[in-house]
C-alpha cells in the first residue's frame, strides 16, 4: 500500500532534477540560487559529534504563486554535501526552522507553499546516500501542516525516517541537543520563537557578558583594557562609510523586539551575528582550534541586523552600566561648577574631568572615565563629522546620549541634569578631534585598531559573569578531618567499657529557699512527704547549699533534696468581691470619691489705686461669675479611704433623691452589687 501511494505520487507529477545548471551555462539562474542560499545553508560550525549542521529556513521559501518550485529544487538540493564527501565522512544534521509558514507579519500577506507531492517527490530525487546519511533532522516552531507532512514521510515514503526525528518547541528546548550558539540562527527564527517563549536559556552559556556586568571594561590577556565585543563590532559597522552617512543616526529608534534578541544573543556568547545594511555587511568570526579563523560564507545572502539596530544596541550598553557615566554624587558638584549657563566648558577643564590622575574629577569612577576616552567620545566625533549628510551635530547627539549616561532615583532631578550633561557633551565631542585628543595621545586611527578583533582567541568572547555561589572548596574545607565512625565498630566505645561517668551534680537551692521550704515542711509536712516520688534525690553538703541559688532543690531534715512544689493557684476574685460599698469587716462605707472644684482660686490681688481710682475693680465681677459655675469638690478622706470623683451638680438638677440611711449589719460581705448612696449637692440647701 506505501509503495503504490509512493508511486502514484511520483507519476502524477513532473519529473525532478537534482543537479543544477552549470554556473556557466545561460541556464543557470542567479535568482533561483540566491535564493536557495536562503533556504539551505551550512552553519559555520559542526555538531558536537562533528558532522556539518544546515539550516532549513522556512522564512526563505518564496511565494509558489510567483516562484517555479520545480525549478528552484534543484539549487536547493546543490547545496546539501555531495556523494565524495557523505562517502567519506559519518554523515549530516539539519535544523528545519518551521515557523516561516506564517510569514504575514504586519504589512504582509500569507505565501501559498508549495504542495504535498512537491516534497514528496523531492525527497525521492535525493541519492540514496544523502538518504541514508542523514542523522539528525531537527524540526522547531513545527507547525501542523508540518507535523502532517512529517507523519507521511514516515507512513507512506519510510518508516526508518520517524527515528531520525526530533521535533522541539522552542530555542531553548534546541539547546538540550545542540549548542545553540554555535548556529547560524536567522533573524525570523528568533521573531517566532519570541511567539512561544519570552527568552531563550542554554545551559552553560546564558548570563552576562556584555550588558550590565560589573567589569564593563574586560580585562585582555595581557593585562590592559579592551573594548567588549558587542561596543566593537556594532561600533565598526556604524562607522563603515556607506553607514556614517545614514540620516538621523543615534535618532531614529529600532524594533525594541529586534534590539532585546541581539542583547540576548550577546549576553549568550552567540559566536556568528551578521551586520547588513544595503551593501555593507559585517560579520563576527571565531577562530577553532586545528582550524583556524572560521567566517561565515555567502554572506550576500544571508539575513543581517541594520544599522539602527546597532546604534540603539550602542545607546542600550551605556544605559544598562551598573554605574551611570555620570553618577548621583555628581550631580552637586556639576550644578556647583557647571550649572550656570554663562559658564563656559574650555578644553583644560574637559581634560581634568576625563584626567585618570586627576582624584578630584567630577566623574569620580576612573573605569567611567575611561570609556569616555576609549568609546563614546571618539565615536560620537566621528559620526559629527559627517553631520552635513546624517543630520546628527554636536548638539543632536548629546541630546540623544545625554539620558543615557545617568540614572538617578529621581527621574526628575535626572531630567534637570541632562540639560547639563548636554553642555558636557557638546564641548567634548567639540574640542576631542583638535584639543582634547592630542593631550591624551590618541587619534582616530588608535580607535580603529582598538575596534578590532583581537589576536589572542581567548580574548575575542567577553567571559561570562559567574553566579554568586557559595565556593565549594570553602565547603570541603570545613568537613576536612571529620571522621564518622560505626557505632558497633568503633574503638572508643571499647576504651568505654564499665559505668558511665557520673552527671555533674545539681546547683542547689540558696538560704532564703531553704528557710521558706523548711517553714512550709514545718506548717504541712505531708506535702512533701506525700510528693516524694515525683522529685529527684540526692545528697548535698553546706557548702554547697551555700553557693545554691534560688530554682534549685531544696533540703529537708531526713538529708533528701526536694524541689519546692509550686503554689496552688488562687481562685480569681468575682466582680461582685472587687467592687462593694463595705469594709472587710462589714461595716457599710459612704462610697463617695475625691470631689474636685472646677472654680480655680483665684490670686488674692491688692487694689491698685492710682489717682483715688481703682484700677481693678472687675476683680471682683470675676470672681462672682466663677462661683456661679457648678464647682467640682475635692474633699480628701481624712481616714484615706480610696474615693471616686463625682460631680456636684446644679441646685436644680438632678433632683434631690431621699438619702438612706446606712443599716447597722455586722453580718459577712456578701458578693453582690449594691447601689452607692447619691452624694448631697453642696448647693441643695440653697436652692432646693
Amino acid at each position: 500500500m506505501r509503495s503504490q501511494v509512493a508511486r502514484r505520487l511520483r507519476t502524477n507529477s513532473t519529473p525532478l532534477s537534482s543537479v543544477p545548471p552549470a554556473p556557466s551555462s545561460t541556464e543557470y539562474s542567479i535568482e533561483l540560487a540566491n535564493l536557495a542560499a536562503r533556504i539551505l545553508y551550512r552553519s559555520p560550525l559542526p555538531s558536537l559529534e562533528d558532522l556539518p549542521v544546515y539550516i532549513l529556513n522556512s522564512w526563505g521559501f518564496p511565494d509558489a504563486r510567483t516562484t517555479n518550485y520545480d525549478a528552484l529544487l534543484p539549487y536547493v538540493l546543490s547545496r546539501l554535501p555531495d556523494e565524495e564527501e557523505l562517502i567519506g565522512g559519518n554523515g549530516y544534521e539539519i535544523v528545519f526552522f518551521a515557523g516561516g509558514d506564517a510569514g504575514n507579519e504586519a504589512g504582509q500577506t500569507k505565501r501559498s507553499r508549495p504542495g504535498w507531492g512537491w516534497f514528496l517527490q523531492a525527497y525521492h530525487v535525493l541519492t540514496r546516500a544523502t538518504r541514508k546519511r542523514l542523522q539528525k533532522l531537527y524540526i522547531v516552531h513545527e507547525k501542523k501542516w508540518i507535523r502532517i507532512l512529517v507523519e507521511t514521510f514516515a507512513t507512506v515514503v519510510s518508516p526508518k525516517f520517524r527515528k531520525k526525528i526530533v521535533h522541539v518547541s522552542t530555542i531553548s528546548g534546541l539547546s538540550l541537543h545542540l549548542p545553540i550558539e554555535d548556529l547560524l540562527i536567522p533573524l525570523n527564527a528568533y521573531i517566532s520563537d519570541r511567539r512561544k517563549s519570552s527568552t531563550i536559556f542554554a545551559a552553560h552559556a546564558s548570563g552576562r557578558r556584555a550588558f550590565a556586568v560589573k567589569r564593563p571594561l574586560p580585562v585582555s590577556s595581557d593585562g590592559s583594557l579592551r573594548l567588549p565585543r558587542v561596543l566593537r563590532e556594532a561600533t565598526s559597522f556604524i562607522i563603515m562609510d556607506e553607514n556614517i552617512t545614514t540620516e538621523g543616526l543615534f535618532r531614529i529608534n529600532a524594533r525594541a523586539q529586534t534590539v532585546e534578541i541581539l542583547r540576548e544573543a550577546y549576553d549568550r556568547g552567540q559566536k556568528f551575528i551578521v551586520w547588513r545594511e544595503r551593501d555593507a555587511v559585517l560579520a563576527s568570526s571565531y577562530r577553532r582550534e586545528g582550524t583556524g579563523d572560521v567566517w561565515v560564507e555567502e554572506l550576500d545572502q544571508t539575513e543581517g541586523y541594520d544599522i539602527h539596530t546597532a546604534a540603539a544596541l550602542v545607546k542600550l550598553w551605556y544605559k544598562e552600566l551598573r554605574e551611570p557615566i555620570f553618577p548621583l554624587s555628581s550631580y552637586q558638584a556639576l550644578e556647583k561648577f557647571y550649572g550656570h549657563p554663562s559658564i563656559s566648558l574650555d578644553p583644560p577643564q574637559l581634560l581634568a574631568m576625563l584626567s585618570m590622575d586627576d582624584e578630584w574629577s567630577i566623574i569620580s569612577n576612573k573605569t567611567s572615565r575611561q570609556i569616555l576616552t576609549m568609546h563614546l567620545i571618539p565615536l560620537l566625533s566621528k559620526v559629527a563629522e559627517s553631520s552635513d549628510r546624517n543630520q546628527m551635530t554636536p548638539d543632536n547627539l548629546a541630546v540623544c546620549f545625554a539620558p543615557n549616561l545617568l540614572c538617578g532615583p529621581d527621574p526628575i532631578e535626572d531630567l534637570k541634569m541632562s540639560g547639563l550633561i548636554r553642555r558636557i557633551l557638546v564641548a567634548m565631542i567639540t574640542y576631542w578631534k583638535t584639543d582634547l585628543a592630542p593631550l591624551f595621545n590618541t587619534s582616530f586611527s588608535e580607535f580603529e585598531v582598538s575596534l578590532r578583533m583581537p589576536e589572542a582567541t581567548i580574548d575575542r568572547e567577553d567571559p561570562l559573569e559567574e553566579e554568586q555561589t557559595q565556593d565549594i572548596s570553602e565547603l570541603e574545607a570545613q568537613t576536612n578531618g571529620i571522621t564518622l565512625l560505626d557505632n558497633e565498630d568503633s574503638d572508643e566505645e571499647e576504651e568505654m567499657e564499665g559505668p558511665p561517668p557520673p552527671l555533674p551534680p545539681r546547683p542547689l537551692a540558696s538560704t532564703s529557699t531553704l528557710a521558706s521550704a523548711s517553714a512550709t515542711t514545718d506548717r504541712n509536712p505531708s506535702t512533701i512527704a506525700d510528693s516524694s516520688s515525683s522529685y529527684d534525690t540526692g545528697t548535698t553538703t553546706p557548702a554547697e547549699s551555700s553557693r545554691s541559688n534560688s530554682f534549685s532543690p531544696i533540703e529537708n531534715s531526713t538529708g533528701n533534696v526536694r524541689r519546692k512544689p509550686a503554689p496552688a493557684l488562687a481562685a480569681l476574685p468575682r466582680y461582685s468581691t472587687i467592687i462593694n460599698d463595705r469594709d472587710v469587716n462589714g461595716r457599710p462605707v459612704a462610697f463617695q470619691g475625691e470631689r474636685y472644684y472646677n472654680s480655680v482660686a483665684p490670686e488674692e490681688e491688692e487694689d491698685e489705686i492710682e489717682n483715688g481710682n481703682v484700677l481693678n475693680a472687675g476683680r471682683q465681677e470675676r470672681i462672682d461669675e466663677m462661683n456661679d459655675l457648678p464647682p467640682y469638690n475635692y474633699d480628701p478622706d481624712p481616714e484615706g479611704n480610696v474615693q471616686i470623683p463625682a460631680r456636684a451638680m446644679a441646685p436644680d438638677w438632678p433632683p434631690r433623691l431621699p438619702s438612706r440611711a446606712p443599716a447597722a449589719d455586722t453580718s459577712p460581705v456578701e458578693t453582690s452589687i449594691q447601689r452607692k448612696p447619691v452624694p448631697e449637692s453642696k448647693h441643695g440647701a440653697d436652692g432646693g
